[in-house]
């Protein structure tokens, strides 16, 4: 297996930065996003992996992140737990002390050495989180009380219903996050709004059945999102700050009664933030899934009402060609790749030279462990070389 440092080893060609791609010239130009000039459009989409123990990113963690930079290319990391109800699963690194921040800086550094551009995710499970990752092993949060689907409660368990005092102290954990992330070198934030964790609950009627300010009508729902971008923005200007949302995602038992109304509110008033990007997400859910036609994805709708100068990032089983047409027809500014980046390393390359894609159908090794099948995975040109090393050198 290749070594650390020839992993970490770019090829001296980034063809991105000197050529034109017959096929997808979109895909690889540069863009401007926020304060960065990206030399192509391949976003590293979060992925949670499980490889912090005790919560603080470390140094395996850095050379993943390293192996994956491109000259001028963006990464956002996995989902970092910004708050002390936020987490939900084992050894996520988190942002919420200097200590935590110090094992990011050894993620950041390697990307900037090797040109690329790295944002944080800030996280917050809600109800996806159990009682053993609570303080004192109390009930997970939400928005209301309503069942846990996660873990090894009683059956009828139910989540805390967050107090307003609760609901403004988790909006300044937000904002202690984005100090943290400065500190740890990161290139802004992006704020995890989707896939039925805690903001979501927030947004959606089916989650969200509370009677004050924060509840019943859309502009109550959206508050504790707002109230947390406003929290933010006192950090970070707009252009280091990104959000997530999933629009056309029914997910982990999170739905709207009216989810065009919903987003749709939800995008034009985040229009006035002039963020860096929207990254919205396909509802596709699994390895290796392709999705629907993206040309006639539900994300349409919202899509075209995200006003400049904030980007557009669409995620979710998009590859190169559809990329490059989601680009060409104007529904995109960038695309994000998740589950290709695991196995490959080198994609921005691979999709670059037509070379085959290393697949794994297997979640084993996805979530949780130490470096193997982590950092390990080889590049294209290591496997070539290997399979052209004298088995007397093996």
């Amino acid at each position: 297996m290749p070594s650390p440092s020839s992993s970490v080893v770019s090829e001296t060609l980034e063809p991105f930065l000197v050529g034109t791609h017959p096929k997808a010239p979109l895909l690889f130009s540069p863009i401007k996003v926020g304060n960065m000039l990206l030399s192509h459009r391949v976003v590293m989409a979060p992925l949670t992996r499980s490889r912090s123990p005790g919560d603080v990113a470390n140094d395996v963690n850095a050379l993943h992140y390293a192996q994956r930079a491109t000259r001028g290319g963006l990464l956002i990391t996995e989902g970092s737990t910004c708050s002390d109800t936020g987490a939900g699963y084992a050894a996520v690194p988190a942002l919420m002390t200097r200590e935590q921040a110090a094992g990011w800086k050894k993620s950041t550094d390697a990307v900037h050495a090797a040109g690329g551009y790295i944002f944080v995710q800030l996280w917050h499970v809600g109800r996806m989180s159990t009682h053993e990752f609570q303080p004192n092993k109390r009930a997970p949060v939400s928005a209301s009380e309503i069942d846990l689907i996660r873990g090894k409660a009683p059956p009828g368990s139910k989540t805390h219903a967050l107090t307003v005092p609760e609901i403004e102290y988790i909006v300044g954990e937000y904002k202690r996050a984005a100090a943290l992330a400065l500190e740890a070198g990161f290139d802004g934030v992006e704020i995890h709004g989707a896939h039925g964790y805690l903001i979501d609950e927030f947004l959606c009627s089916s989650s969200n059945l509370r009677t004050d300010r924060y509840g019943g009508s859309i502009e109550n729902r959206a508050r504790f999102l707002f109230e947390i971008l406003d929290a933010v923005l006192q950090v970070l200007p707009p252009q280091m700050v990104a959000l997530r949302l999933s629009p056309a995602f029914d997910a982990q038992g999170t739905s709207d009664k009216d989810p065009v109304a919903l987003f749709s509110y939800v995008i034009k008033r985040l229009n006035g933030y002039k963020l860096a990007y929207l990254q919205l997400t396909e509802p596709v859910w699994g390895n290796w899934q392709p999705g629907p036609p993206h040309a006639q994805s539900s994300l349409n709708t919202y899509v075209s009402l995200v006003e400049a100068p904030t980007k557009v990032m669409l995620t979710g089983g998009y590859f190169r060609d559809s990329g490059e047409e989601a680009l060409r027809t104007g529904r995109a500014h960038l695309i994000g790749m998740g589950r290709p980046f695991i196995t490959n390393p080198d994609l921005v390359q691979r999709l670059w030279y037509d070379r085959p894609l290393e697949k794994s159908t297997s979640f084993k090794s996805f979530y949780g462990g130490d470096a193997k099948q982590y950092t390990d995975w080889p590049t294209w040109l290591e496997s070539e070389a290997k399979k052209n090393w004298p088995k007397s050198k093996l």
